[in-house]
Formats: C-alpha cells, sequence, structure tokens
C-alpha cells in the first residue's frame, strides 16, 4: 500500500478532445490496484450546464429547483447541486474531501495552480508547457513525442506506457 499525504492534489490538463478522461480512468485503475482511493473533479468545460442523463427522481428534483439533491443507496451517493456563483474549485476539492481520497485527480482548470501534467497531442499543443503554471510533467501521443520532448522542460512520457504512471507513484 502506498502511503499518501492526503488528499495529494493533481491536474490533467489539454485541449478538448484529447484523451484526458480515457487517461484519468486508466490512472484511477492503476491507483486502486495499489490501494489508493481516488476522486475527480471534471471540469466541464464545453459551456453551459452538465447534461442531466435519463430522469430520475432525484434529478426530477433538481429539475423542479431544488438547490441540491442527493440520493444514497447501499452506500453510493449521486450528488446534482447548484451553487449560488459559480463553485470555487477550493470548495469542490473541499466536497470531494468528504469522501477521504488519498488522490484527487482534477480534469481540467487549466489556469488553476496545482500540479499538472499536459497532454499533447498536436504540435499546438505546446503552447500550453509555456503558459500554464505548475506543470510537472506531459505525456504525448507518439507523433508528437519528440517534438514535445525537445519543447519541454519537464519530464515527457509516452501516451500508451506505464511510464507517466509509474513517475506518478513517486510524486504521490
Amino acid at each position: 500500500m502506498v502511503l499518501v499525504k492526503k488528499p495529494f492534489i493533481f491536474q490533467v490538463v489539454g485541449y478538448q478532445n484529447r484523451g484526458k478522461t480515457t487517461f484519468i480512468t486508466n490512472i484511477i485503475e492503476k491507483l486502486r490496484a495499489v490501494k489508493v482511493e481516488t476522486a475527480v473533479l471534471k471540469h466541464h468545460g464545453h459551456g453551459g450546464k452538465p447534461d442531466i442523463i435519463g430522469m430520475k427522481d432525484s434529478q426530477k428534483h433538481f429539475q423542479a429547483g431544488a438547490a441540491a439533491s442527493l440520493v444514497e443507496g447501499d452506500g453510493t451517493i449521486e450528488l446534482l447541486g447548484n451553487f449560488k456563483t459559480g463553485a470555487p474549485i477550493t470548495e469542490l476539492i473541499q466536497l470531494l474531501g468528504l469522501f477521504s481520497p488519498d488522490v484527487i485527480l482534477v480534469e481540467g482548470y487549466k489556469q488553476e495552480d496545482f500540479p499538472k501534467v499536459i497532454l499533447i497531442k498536436e504540435e499546438s499543443d505546446l503552447l500550453l508547457l509555456e503558459r500554464l503554471t505548475n506543470v510537472k510533467a506531459a505525456v504525448a501521443w507518439s507523433e508528437c513525442l519528440e517534438r514535445t520532448r525537445n519543447h519541454a522542460l519537464v519530464p515527457v512520457f509516452p501516451l500508451n506506457s506505464d511510464q507517466f504512471f509509474s513517475w506518478l507513484l513517486e510524486q504521490i
């Protein structure tokens, strides 16, 4: 079991359609295999409110105007809520902290200053290496791997390898 100063917060950033969700899903599975509990905060970066799929009772309550709707069953909860103003990331992380994760992975929120990895798929993505703060690593698609290594001042890992995960465990 890996000992973690709780919670370790780490961002996964990149432009839209760069594989952030798939990348995070793989990290969660690997962390779970070494007994590290993970929570995820995802920024809905497509504009507007996230889609609510289906229409369960809790979703009906929420859409009817409830400030929050929480349903629990067999130890699992689903929470829908509206903050009066956009929720600061610190409050969202605090909310996730109630679940006592060892690691909180943040998908998106590029401008926040938590330690982060950038996913690089195209040459135009390299600008993020210069524009973002607290970049600790980059993960690049094979077609952009060498250009990323030549451009980056941080460790660069190939997308489909376990090298990044091994590095991440050392950071935790």
